[in-house]
């Protein structure tokens, strides 16, 4: 009889740990899952503090680049973050660049979140102001209100770009205030979403131009000052490879240059070579929708970013 009622207890606490797991994973549920949690907390690893000069917020200023998801080419993927906490370069349409906002008093950003009954909550917060009643600014709430967003952002003075939203969990314009009076003329734009994802860093290209159109046929690549990106057109009558580069300078190591196919029945390919340097080896083809970004080693190379590639044949 012991024996059976000891059986009989063990059995309730298992079922007990088991619906407590069910109901809610981040517990652990006693015994169950805990493995898992801890694993993950390895990961993380020690967070140590840090000092005043990295907390103290008048030393940020940031400077802001708002991406409409109306100019993202969705018939691709949008980039994921990778373990790093990195994304690569933002799919834009045919013609499309982003819009660059200079604030007139430091941005703000926020997170909150909450542990309700059945699961976490959150919330991001973007807020920008920007100085005076101008003709952009009033156009812009009249064509913007309520609109969906990817916002690149960074500190002056630093290289590290980051990026708040997505094609499917964007930053919406929730709020704006536009104020002119004794006090003052600027007007506040407030961004949110509900999310409890946080901003990740941002490693691919700032379009600030419509992609430059290489010449369709030609197979060298030329590369001009001021734009990093590139359209890949049809070959028209037959298909083509670019096998060289020109225009790079000893000013341009480290630049990054992204190629958008748009090709159909004849495109472009890249294979690896003396001027491009291919992950894996593995040849890349122009086809309409796909990119691939590529870093500036030196005057006549061109190394693959990793993970940056999108083919869609």
């Amino acid at each position: 009889m012991q024996r059976r009622l000891f059986l009989y207890i063990a059995f309730i606490i298992a079922v007990a740990g088991l619906v407590a797991c069910i109901m809610d994973p981040s517990s652990g549920g006693g015994f169950f899952g805990g493995s898992v949690i801890f694993a993950n907390m390895m990961l993380i690893g020690n967070i140590e503090d840090v000092s005043d000069r990295d907390t103290h917020g008048s030393n940020i200023t940031y400077e802001v680049y708002m991406v409409n998801v109306k100019q993202i080419n969705r018939t691709v993927l949008f980039p994921m973050p990778n373990t790093n906490r990195e994304v690569g370069s933002i799919p834009m349409l045919s013609g499309q660049f982003m819009k660059y906002f200079e604030a007139h008093d430091i941005p703000t950003y926020s997170a909150t979140g909450e542990k309700g009954d059945i699961t976490t909550s959150g919330e991001n917060i973007f807020t920008i102001i920007m100085g005076g009643m101008r003709d952009q600014l009033l156009t812009f709430i009249e064509e913007h209100a309520g609109d969906k967003f990817v916002i690149l952002f960074k500190e002056i003075g630093t290289t590290q770009w980051f990026i708040l939203g997505s094609v499917d969990r964007p930053m919406i314009l929730k709020s704006f205030e536009a104020k002119n009076d004794k006090d003052g003329r600027y007007v506040t734009f407030t961004f949110s979403r509900v999310s409890i994802d946080q901003y990740c860093k941002y490693v691919g290209v700032i379009v600030t131009a419509p992609a430059t159109p290489h010449t369709a046929g030609a197979t060298t690549l030329n590369i001009t000052p001021q734009n990093n990106e590139y359209e890949i057109p049809d070959g028209g009558g037959s298909a083509y490879a670019i096998n060289a580069v020109s225009g790079i300078t000893a000013t341009d190591k480290g630049r990054f240059i992204t190629l958008r196919g748009s090709g159909v029945a004849n495109s472009a390919t890249i294979a690896d070579g003396a001027s491009f340097i291919l992950e894996d080896g593995a040849t890349w083809t122009a086809k309409s929708g796909s990119s691939i970004t590529f870093k500036i080693l030196d005057a006549s190379t061109l190394v693959e970013v990793s993970g940056s590639r999108i083919q869609t044949a």
